[in-house]
């Protein structure tokens, strides 16, 4: 392993901490109704706390938009800026390095004292990233475990737990892509490292560990649930869903 082999591994999360800690909800709070998130509503600088704040079209749209973003614009420069300098084989390391610090980044932001949000915006945006029928996957199966459970930070987790072996069944059974696939490009189909042995790096790096991250972070929502203080979602209007 070389020089340049091994400064990638110390750029590449640090572009992804500072993407994934953008402080979005808190921008857009602040600047529109004088309002800091952490110390409102839930305490969370996410999309949810802007919602309430000011309103879910278009800031809270806006905040979610951004926040899906900022992982995907992170992986991609050190996808094909950064990596290209390191050795093929140490490529994909690279990429999935940025991926988990940004959903960390955006879990505790060094901007704000080292408070963020819940990962999840970020979280599911890398899912489209890496290979976009996952975030799919994801957002459909939160969806069922939220309704079934009554309670979004319980359904997120899951959801990300059953998202970790799906990526393996990609590994065994996804061929090798080509660059551009119905005219979009590669980043936003299967990237051609799919075909190396790449799942049990995704499950170990990536898809467990970003899950960890989610279940960290929903830990405070787990003890309301568990002391009765949380209000499940099926008890509520639609209209109160996202408040």
């Amino acid at each position: 392993m070389t020089a340049n082999d091994i400064w990638p591994y110390f750029i590449s999360p640090l572009i992804g901490l500072l993407a994934g800690s953008f402080p979005t909800a808190y921008i857009i709070s602040k600047s529109v109704v004088d309002i800091d998130p952490r110390k409102f509503g839930s305490g969370s600088v996410s999309t949810r706390n802007t919602i309430r704040a000011a309103g879910l079209w278009p800031w809270g749209a806006i905040t979610f938009s951004v926040d899906v973003v900022k992982g995907m614009v992170a992986a991609a420069i050190v996808e094909y800026l950064i990596a290209p300098f390191g050795a093929a084989v140490h490529r994909e390391y690279y990429v999935i390095l940025t991926a988990f610090f940004a959903v960390i980044g955006h879990c505790w932001m060094p901007y704000l004292k080292f408070k963020g949000g819940k990962g999840l915006g970020t979280y599911v945006g890398l899912l489209f990233y890496f290979y976009w029928p996952t975030a799919f996957f994801w957002v459909i199966m939160l969806f069922l475990l939220i309704r079934i459970s009554g309670f979004s930070g319980i359904g997120a987790v899951w959801a990300a737990a059953f998202i970790t072996p799906f990526w393996y069944l990609i590994d065994l059974f996804v061929p090798t892509p080509n660059p551009f696939t119905f005219g979009l490009p590669a980043a936003f189909w299967p990237h051609e490292y799919f075909a190396d042995g790449l799942g049990w790096q995704f499950i170990l790096l990536y898809a467990l560990g970003s899950m960890v991250i989610l279940l960290i972070r929903h830990l405070p929502e787990y003890r309301r649930i568990r002391r009765g203080e949380a209000q499940a979602w099926k008890s509520l209007k639609t209209s109160e869903m996202l408040k």
